[in-house]
């Protein structure tokens, strides 16, 4: 069981390099998350090496941490849906590919087409708030004040453009999921 985790999924586009205009969008935001991983364990550890040898912190690592760990999550959320790797129990899907692949298909669709809704729903909700932060950032910010403050508005925009590339990319694994339905059918 443990070893079916690294397998990827069938229903997942093959490896290869994005085709498409809105693949090599969500692969260059995947890729700029990884960039920003690893520019983030470089703070970390200037922020460990300063305080253990130099006596002397670097200044707001915390806030910058917990300001990228939200940032990363939604430049890698499309990529992470379209290359097959979000979460999800396959046990009806795998029964279903036996029995009943139009079935399957039918169903991912719909529970594509659903979470391409929710993110929709979820992207318009959180507009307000990007537009807040964009116009008042001295009341949306991270930090302490006097010591150490980031505003929120470019991790707001990062997390809108997330939402938007995950809702487009549940979408169009929808409208795939639907075309296979029916090529199954005729």
């Amino acid at each position: 069981m443990a070893d079916e985790a690294a397998i990827p999924r069938d229903d997942a586009p093959p490896p290869r390099a994005p085709s498409g205009s809105f693949a090599r969008v969500i692969g260059v935001m995947n890729a700029v998350g990884t960039l920003w991983i690893i520019l983030l364990m470089l703070l970390i550890n200037a922020d460990i090496f300063g305080r253990s040898f130099l006596n002397n912190p670097i200044a707001g690592v915390p806030e910058l941490v917990a300001f990228s760990i939200v940032g990363i999550v939604f430049l890698q959320l499309a990529h992470t849906l379209r290359s097959g790797a979000m979460t999800r129990s396959d046990v009806l899907l795998n029964v279903l590919e036996r029995r009943a692949p139009r079935a399957r298909f039918t169903l991912l669709s719909i529970f594509h087409l659903v979470g391409g809704l929710l993110m929709l729903m979820i992207a318009w909700k959180f507009w307000p708030s990007v537009v807040a932060a964009w116009l008042h950032p001295e009341r949306n910010f991270m930090g302490n004040p006097g010591f150490f403050t980031i505003p929120q508005w470019p991790l707001f925009i990062l997390v809108f453009l997330g939402i938007v590339a995950t809702a487009t990319q549940f979408l169009l694994l929808s409208w795939n999921d639907l075309r296979s339905a029916r090529e199954i059918a005729s």
